[in-house]
């Protein structure tokens, strides 16, 4: 995957490639069957059908990200077996099995080497990073991201509930889809929430010859100069295990399982 988010730079320039990744945590998977949310980040959703859930879920299924192998679209899941069954999760997903991948790749125990990656990134790709964030950094923090980003786009925290707001709506995608649009061959980094999923949909629809990452909160430390979560401080808190997606052909149903 890193391998995918940096590409060598001979292969960069031949600029007719892309990526993207959509991560879905808790919060997007209660969203999209409309389960109340109470968030670590500062937005919570009161429960029943939202729109940003309903968006959610059109991410998933849009069968074009079937046939774009140039630009494949990725989709970092997990077992969210107490929101739904694992089966019907794989079934809202219209893409092929070897363009998923595990939602945690970027945290917890993996969070030292997405630290290198960052670095990396930041060294390799001057002045070629668009991020996405929160508009909670100070400008202080600004002046210094905006030493090595080529642009910093700015979306509130409850971005949930402004969802439901057509205006804000419109204008959150269309400011998405004029960036993505203005570049080519540029790595966008998002972390800004669920938003960043239907972001990310948006702006791919609009040019697939760009690099979009959701990597969450482990721009945190990056853009906000302080701790946001626990694994942050203690990369061994949590363990992720690793995790087999098979098909039972007796139930006719996907299954997850673990091997640690």
């Amino acid at each position: 995957m890193a391998a995918s988010i940096s590409p060598s730079y001979p292969d960069s320039m031949h600029n007719n490639t892309g990526l993207a990744l959509i991560r879905l945590g808790d919060g997007e998977m209660m969203l999209m069957f409309g389960i109340s949310v109470q968030s670590i980040d500062p937005w919570s959703w009161r429960g029943g059908q939202s729109r940003l859930g309903k968006d959610l879920i059109k991410s998933l299924n849009y069968p074009k990200y079937q046939y774009n192998e140039f630009s494949p679209v990725y989709y970092g899941i997990y077992d969210a077996k107490n929101i739904c069954p694992f089966h019907q999760l794989m079934t809202m997903i219209y893409q092929h099995p070897k363009y998923l991948t595990y939602t945690n790749l970027f945290v917890n125990s993996n969070y030292p080497a997405t630290k290198l990656l960052h670095r990396s990134l930041i060294k390799d790709h001057h002045k070629k990073i668009i991020l996405i964030i929160n508009n909670q950094t100070s400008s202080t923090k600004l002046a210094e991201l905006n030493e090595w980003a080529c642009e910093i786009l700015h979306y509130p925290h409850d971005g949930p509930l402004l969802w439901e707001n057509d205006h804000f709506r419109e204008q959150a995608i269309g400011k998405i889809v004029a960036v993505a649009k203005r570049y080519r061959n540029r790595l966008f980094a998002f972390s800004v929430g669920p938003l960043s999923r239907v972001l990310i949909h948006s702006a791919w629809l609009e040019n697939p010859f760009n690099r979009y990452i959701d990597f969450g909160s482990t721009l945190d430390e990056m853009t906000k100069s302080r701790v946001t979560r626990p694994y942050q401080s203690n990369t061994e808190l949590n363990h992720d295990p690793t995790y087999v997606i098979g098909f039972d052909v007796n139930t006719r149903k996907f299954q997850i399982s673990s091997v640690d």
